[in-house]
């Protein structure tokens, strides 16, 4: 047995044994450290987020104490947390504020094909197990806008599959892709056919895997995001618009549109929903389909438990089309356990 798949085997016992550690005569039992945690931390922490962001606009006159009364008498969604918190932070010119999931993976498994790659090296070898990680940050522009709550954003996400293990190839990034983002993004409720919509955004994305030549891939979007909350729970509905590029004068042309079928297969949005559990446990999912007779689409399930108070252990399946933009159009599964650093709520 190579020391990859005992690697793999070491990480999922120390989870498996730390959540174990949890239970106590069928009841869940926490360490210090993850008192953290608890209901009545949670809510301190929402009361002086909720102090943090309100302090400025706070009634001439209005005592520490008061505002303090008024905070504990909130009780946020999820989404009015994040938002309350990242409003705490805007004044800081060293914060940038955690956009997507921070996340590292040691292990993670997929038979993926190597067919994008023999163009590039008929030599190729890649092994299933291999790294993941993403790199996910925004920086806020400019708030409150004309309006309460109307902010301008920018985003930049990284996620990378890395070869670690694969030493024989001189472990070699298979791929990463790109993501910058221009947000424009409306934070006050309002309401759609009755549903209380909490967040809606418009976004200028670009999102590149930064090859060339037949292992070039990319597009660019228009996104329209709405998002509603229902007590801890959180969905998001994304639709977007492919901006057109034109097409290759010939297959080899580093000029233009390098995947012009990729909405055959990524459609033209997909459904977010985060769950948020007791003592800061996250379930998430990620659903799309191209909505065509040609039926494609994708699932990816993560599970986010905290392990400190800065880190939670997690766990992450993807099963379909477009896990990354070399496979955009080829279906794999991948399972990986690892660490998330930030969560989506």
């Amino acid at each position: 047995m190579t020391i990859k798949y005992l690697t793999g085997i070491v990480i999922v016992a120390h989870i498996v044994a730390g959540q174990s550690a949890f239970a106590e005569d069928s009841l869940f039992t926490f360490p210090h450290e993850l008192d953290y945690f608890s209901p009545e931390k949670q809510k301190e922490d929402q009361i002086n987020a909720c102090m943090s962001s309100n302090v400025a606009s706070a009634k001439d006159g209005m005592t520490i104490e008061e505002l303090r009364e008024f905070c504990s008498t909130l009780n946020p969604d999820p989404l009015v947390q994040r938002r309350a918190l990242e409003k705490s932070a805007e004044n800081n010119p060293f914060a940038l504020i955690p956009y997507k999931p921070n996340y590292i993976l040691p292990v993670t498994y997929s038979s993926g094909s190597t067919e994008p790659y023999k163009a590039l090296d008929t030599d190729c070898d890649f092994d299933d197990i291999e790294v993941k990680f993403q790199v996910s940050l925004k920086y806020i522009v400019a708030e409150d806008i004309g309006t309460p709550g109307l902010d301008v954003q920018l985003a930049f996400t990284a996620a990378s599959w890395w070869q670690a293990y694969n030493s024989d190839s001189s472990s070699p990034f298979r791929e990463t892709n790109y993501e910058p983002e221009i947000i424009i993004q409306y934070a006050e409720p309002w309401d759609l056919f009755g549903l209380p919509v909490a967040i809606s955004a418009i976004s200028l994305n670009h999102q590149s895997n930064g090859q060339a030549g037949s292992l070039s891939r990319s597009w660019n979007r228009i996104i329209g995001t709405l998002a509603f909350t229902h007590h801890d729970f959180v969905w998001a509905v994304r639709s977007w618009w492919r901006l057109p590029e034109e097409e290759k004068e010939t297959p080899d042309s580093s000029r233009g549109d390098d995947n012009p079928d990729i909405e055959k297969y990524l459609g033209y949005g997909d459904l977010n929903m985060v769950w948020k559990l007791p003592y800061n446990n996250n379930l998430d999912f990620k659903l799309r389909n191209n909505l065509r007779s040609d039926n494609k689409g994708s699932i990816q399930v993560g599970w986010s438990f905290p392990l400190s108070k800065h880190l939670f252990g997690y766990v992450e399946y993807f099963n379909g089309y477009g896990e990354s933009l070399i496979y955009y159009n080829q279906s794999i599964s991948r399972i990986g356990v690892g660490f998330r650093l930030t969560n989506w709520l």
